[in-house]
């Protein structure tokens, strides 16, 4: 039975503890990302410090209560005694903080060694379930932008110069449902370029196009092909206004002159509040939004509706067609 009270001493001893360390006694999946940490279930969910940003959902806390209150809905008792409760590893803290640091320090090494020459998983995954037009899929494979890894995961390589330079980073998306878990794997692996993200530039680029991730980008760009040009589409990984800053400056120092920054986020409440923080942090003229026209959705349920649509269009004039052909060989 749940004590319905504590102590001052059993809470202080509760915020003793760690955030990360009661996230890993807990058996959370989460993943150290240099200087952060980010939950593999849920991309929008980064821990830095004892503090956590859940972006998407706009939440920020310190610390393990706060956390387990708001994560696991329990109560402030409740969470109190869930933190003291788990086992920890002894000098759990130690061994940490000597991890990150070493991470920290290492540089982006790009694991060649996990690609794949098959493409089947991820095609099969990009094209069919998330409906990217193949011709875009295609091109990402064409500019080693794109490739499978063992596990049959996409990656995308973050290459500098708007998509034509070196690997700076990279994002791994899973092409399966876990199983007993909620989506797919994802992961933006440790020591990226800092304030980076999966780039494609297409013709001279004169605006920024930021996403919240490499598959709305490619959403995007699947809708609006006729219309994407001289544009430097960036992924952010979430809501970043850093990225989309380094974005122009990289741009501005390989000679392009940037005058739009557009922001194609989310059409939700984590999307519209980055809208209106932008909207405080820089001059609103260069500023344009193109969000999904559908409420609570990203770019790939826009994408995903208009080829559903396309087919049933196409189904109503196929049967139409029929009904006549049916009809005049009747009068005949």
């Amino acid at each position: 039975m749940v004590k319905e009270r504590v102590t001052a001493d059993e809470i202080s001893k509760a915020r003793e503890i760690h955030l990360i360390d009661y996230l890993e006694a807990k058996g959370e999946p989460i993943i150290n990302q240099g200087k952060f940490y980010r939950h593999q279930e849920h991309d929008s969910l980064v821990f830095k410090d004892n503090m956590y940003y859940w972006n998407s959902r706009q939440e920020k806390g310190a610390g393990a209560i706060s956390f387990a209150m708001s994560y696991y809905n329990l109560s402030f008792p409740q969470a109190v005694n869930d933190v003291n409760g788990v086992e920890y590893k002894e000098n759990a803290r130690e061994v940490r903080e000597q991890k990150e640091q070493k991470k920290a320090n290492e540089p982006f090494v790009y694991p060649t060694f996990l690609e794949v020459k098959d493409q089947t998983a991820i095609k099969k995954y990009l094209v069919s379930e998330r409906k990217i037009d193949p011709r875009v899929v295609d091109w990402l494979f064409k500019k080693d932008l794109l490739v499978q890894d063992k596990k049959n995961n996409a990656v995308f390589k973050w290459r500098d110069k708007g998509g034509k330079g070196d690997v700076v980073g990279a994002d791994r998306q899973g092409t399966t449902r876990m199983e007993n878990k909620k989506g797919t794997f994802k992961q933006i692996m440790p020591n990226g370029k800092e304030h980076s993200g999966f780039t494609i530039d297409v013709g001279n680029p004169n605006k920024i196009i930021a996403f919240e991730s490499p598959i709305d980008l490619l959403s995007y760009w699947s809708i609006r092909q006729q219309e994407v040009k001289d544009a430097r589409m960036v992924s952010m990984n979430g809501v970043k206004p850093k990225t989309i800053a380094q974005a122009h400056l990289e741009a501005a120092q390989e000679g392009y002159r940037i005058e739009k920054w557009v922001l194609a986020v989310d059409n939700d409440q984590g999307g519209l509040n980055f809208i209106e923080k932008m909207k405080t942090l820089v001059n609103e003229d260069i500023l344009e939004v193109d969000i999904p026209d559908i409420k609570d959705s990203d770019w790939n349920d826009q994408l995903k509706k208009q080829v559903a649509n396309k087919s049933e269009s196409r189904y109503e004039f196929v049967s139409s067609q029929n009904k006549i052909q049916s009809s005049t060989a009747l009068e005949r």
